[in-house]
């Protein structure tokens, strides 16, 4: 776990170069996000394969909710966000029996970069370290439930721009990556587009679709989940 404290030792001493900087604006975004959890998920050595009823496609929906905080000047910026999505229920499969799949998970983000762009355009690089905390709990048919938890720490690369399209609508677009190397997880992902209607300078209205995903291991027996959907939210700038 070198990277942990490696990137919480760069982390910490950019928090505190910033802060003897003026910064020229917070900006605070809270959405809420009904997706669906896609892929497989181990479980004390069982291999949960989730799958999805067609006829059934809104009635699988998952809700969960989000929070992102960034501290911007002309030559840092400073993020953290989090993610908590609680009781994911999913239909799945072990081999050739069927059973349910309960997660819950936690992922946070703390990051550091360089803006780039100003007025009708930002675009902002940044490093950053992503933790998950995911506990799961597998039940199949005339079984007994089993449940683990999922712990892991990546390094990730973020971008985040945003573009007006005309009078007070804008495009957003958060992506990252990450993953591999100094990582506990093989590969991460993480990309949306987002609708920003703005009112003023300090309140805006944001609908978008958002995937992200996991991948533990190159390993065809590893746990590598993704979940999509659709998220609303508002942003305020102070």
């Amino acid at each position: 776990m070198k990277i942990n404290f490696l990137l919480a030792s760069l982390l910490g001493l950019s928090a505190a170069s910033f802060g003897a900087a003026a910064s020229d604006s917070l900006d605070m975004a809270v959405s809420g996000w009904a997706g669906w959890m896609r892929g497989n998920v181990v479980v004390n050595g069982q291999n949960a394969k989730i799958h999805r009823d067609s006829e059934d496609y809104f009635g699988d929906l998952n809700y969960g909710g989000s929070a992102e905080l960034s501290i911007k000047n002309s030559s840092m910026v400073l993020l953290g966000s989090v993610d908590y999505l609680d009781n994911i229920t999913s239909e799945v499969t072990v081999g050739a029996l069927e059973g349910s799949l309960e997660s819950s998970e936690i992922i946070g983000c703390v990051a550091v970069g360089y803006p780039m762009g100003s007025g009708t355009t930002t675009f902002d690089v940044l490093i950053g370290l992503q933790y998950l905390d995911m506990d799961n709990t597998l039940e199949l048919s005339g079984g007994s439930p089993n449940s683990e938890s999922e712990t892991a720490y990546d390094m990730v690369l973020m971008v985040r721009y945003k573009q007006e399209l005309f009078s007070s609508f804008y495009i957003n677009i958060p992506l990252s990556i990450g993953g591999t190397y100094l990582s506990d997880s093989e590969f991460i992902y993480d990309a949306g587009v987002q609708l920003l209607y703005q009112f003023g300078d300090s309140f805006d209205l944001r609908a978008g679709y958002r995937i992200s995903g996991y991948d533990f291991s190159d390993d065809a027996g590893a746990t590598d989940f993704y979940q999509q959907g659709y998220t609303l939210g508002i942003g305020m700038t102070f």
